[in-house]
């Protein structure tokens, strides 16, 4: 990252400490129970007897001296220390990452992004519409978010859990589609970001088709011009989409950096990330630039931000109710190393002191979590299988492009499109849940592959066997390399749709090129690509079935390698299951490829050798497998 997006003095020293700095899931050795929700004395105390471990503490946003600011902090913080809680601090700098989606007392909480909806639509020519406020790439709006969390670290002390720079953020408002941004800061910024693309001037012109004379008159394709492109190169268009991403990471990336330089060995977090999508939701780089990071949008988000960053520590958010143990147990076994409580009606802790009706029915959940049994869960590394999945951003800027061009021709106005609308399915998106989740009903556990990953030579590390290209419509030549020769020594990859028919800039290319030694699967079916696996010689260690030998459709099973050599293994009912199959409580049979040792962590009892166990109703199960007793 270039050392202009820290405007402090040691900016380049600090970015090359800070990538040296070990992963931030070493020091978090417990399962977090994080209280949302300033309570008072006694409720505190109470949910620290249930088995809450921490609460929040607000930022402050307001320009304080710095003593003014420490004196407040600790005002903050003072009830949860005496609760004996530790805290985190949240939302420092919402106004900077998340300017068009943030609570004010006296608007409505997107009321900048439909001020510009409405700009754009009074007059679509007119171009501050689409400036960013403040700018991702403005120097002095950097320099003082730095300064603001360099002074939250020096006031504060003792390092929280973790710094929230912001919650919900996003380019525009969260996942939002918008031409954001046309500053001449981002401008330029970008400017010198696609001279490192693309090294010439030259090269730009000839893949986006233009006639640049200087690189200070390069512009980018906005999205009502780009729906006007019929020879399919939208290049000028997906760069810029590209580089506002890249924009938002670096940004998120400095302000980690602020965190680390007021103490390195502080936690720099967001909260509230999106499904990976517009707004800054490229994982690829949105995981790597934090510490901590609370999912909203866990499906696909959670998996892909762990994939690009497996240092990363992943939060969940708990909003109650009778499911709640069962939500608790599902995020642990997805590798969540903390849950976020949601807690406005104080239904976890009333102010009297006694047990909410949720803090009663998850006190027995938070101490298995909370106790060695948690501290085991998260100490072991999620178990990878010999099949990889490609997440492909450059794939879903061109499917997006392609499918708003068809609604363009029958009427339909890409700009009143909104954050709510982007968190619709897209055929991308489906495509990567129907592999995700024909691998997890197999028990099979893939790597996802991020383009860089890919076309760096990870298809030829770990044994890897089996690609699969969920709706992967653009590939660099880097990538059609590596897959080609992973092809060649005797890979096999799957499809939904012929994969590289675009270039990584969006760029149709004249034939899709990887038809040749690629399997078709529309739709990727659960069937077919248990076949397809099969083949290749990728097989499950272990399967649920029904008593009657029917797949389990109903339930997940969770593998993890333990630092000892044995494993565990999660099982735990699925709510819904697959359409048109009710789920219910009956008895799951477990079944092992080689016998193995096996032991119920949760309910105790002898350990026993054996390649197939009857699992009952209580479920989630976390059961130890070993080779020896």
């Amino acid at each position: 990252m270039p050392c202009w997006v820290l405007p402090a003095a040691a900016a380049c020293g600090l970015f090359l400490a800070i990538a040296a700095r070990p992963a931030a899931a070493a020091g978090w050795d417990r399962y977090e129970i994080i209280l949302w929700h300033n309570h008072g004395p006694a409720a505190l105390a109470a949910a620290r007897r249930l088995g809450v471990t921490a609460g929040l503490a607000f930022g402050v946003r307001d320009d304080l001296p710095e003593a003014a600011l420490g004196l407040e902090l600790d005002r903050r913080a003072a009830p949860l220390r005496a609760a004996g809680l530790g805290l985190y601090v949240e939302n420092i700098a919402t106004d900077f990452y998340a300017a068009y989606h943030r609570w004010q007392p006296d608007r409505s909480l997107t009321w900048r992004f439909d001020e510009a909806h409405a700009r754009h639509a009074a007059d679509p020519g007119d171009a501050s519409a689409f400036v960013r406020e403040p700018s991702l790439s403005d120097p002095a709006a950097l320099a003082r978010v730095a300064a603001r969390l360099q002074a939250h670290v020096r006031a504060l002390g003792t390092a929280p859990l973790y710094y929230d720079l912001g919650d919900e953020t996003g380019i525009a408002d969260l996942t939002a589609a918008w031409d954001f941004d046309l500053s001449d800061a981002s401008l330029a910024a970008m400017r010198v970001w696609l001279r490192g693309q693309y090294g010439t001037l030259d090269a730009l012109n000839t893949e986006w088709g233009t006639g640049f004379a200087t690189w200070d008159a390069v512009r980018p394709l906005l999205t009502d011009a780009a729906l006007l492109v019929r020879d399919g190169n939208f290049a000028a268009w997906a760069d810029f989409k590209a580089w506002m991403d890249t924009a938002f990471a670096r940004a998120v990336r400095a302000g980690a950096e602020a965190v680390h330089a007021g103490d390195p060995a502080a936690r720099a977090g967001l909260e509230g990330a999106q499904a990976p999508g517009w707004g800054g939701y490229d994982y690829t780089q949105l995981a790597p630039a934090v510490d901590v990071m609370e999912v909203t949008a866990a499906e696909l988000a959670q998996p892909l931000a762990l994939a690009m960053h497996p240092g990363l520590v992943t939060l969940t958010t708990l909003t109650g109710g009778p499911d709640a143990p069962a939500d608790l147990w599902r995020a642990a076994l997805a590798g969540y190393r903390g849950a976020v409580l949601w807690d406005p009606d104080a239904r976890i802790a009333r102010p009297d002191g006694s047990p909410g009706p949720d803090g009663a029915a998850l006190a027995g959940t938070f101490a298995e979590l909370g106790g060695p049994l948690g501290a085991r869960l998260l100490a072991a590394a999620p178990h990878t299988d010999p099949v990889a999945i490609l997440y492909s951003p450059p794939s879903f800027r061109t499917r997006w492009i392609l499918d708003r061009q068809i609604e363009a021709d029958a009427g339909q106005d890409w700009s009143r499109r909104v954050s709510e609308t982007e968190l619709g399915d897209n055929a991308l998106r489906a495509a990567m849940r129907q592999a995700a989740d024909g691998l997890a009903h197999l028990a099979l556990q893939p790597r996802y592959l991020s383009p860089a990953m890919l076309a760096g030579g990870a298809l030829q590390q770990n044994g890897l066997r089996v690609l699969i290209l969920p709706h992967v419509l653009a590939l660099s030549d880097a990538e059609l390399a590596a897959i080609g020769a992973f092809i060649a020594n005797g890979g096999a990859v799957l499809a939904d749709v012929p994969p590289g028919g675009y270039d990584a800039h969006s760029r149709r290319r004249p034939a899709p090129l990887l038809t040749a030694g690629v399997t078709l699967l529309p739709g990727l079916p659960r069937a077919a690509l248990a076949a397809h696996l099969a083949v290749a010689g990728v097989t499950p260690a272990f399967t649920l079935t029904r008593l009657d030998g029917a797949p389990a459709t109903d339930a997940t099973l969770r593998v993890f390698d333990e630092p000892s050599g044995g494993m565990l293994l999660g099982v735990q009912r699925e709510p819904g299951g697959d359409p048109g199959v009710a789920a219910d409580n009956a008895p799951l049979l477990l079944i092992l490829a080689q016998p193995r040792w096996l032991h119920d962590l949760r309910h105790g009892g002898p350990a026993r050798r054996t390649r197939r166990l009857l699992l009952d109703s209580a479920l989630p199960a976390l059961l130890s497998a070993a080779a020896r007793p």
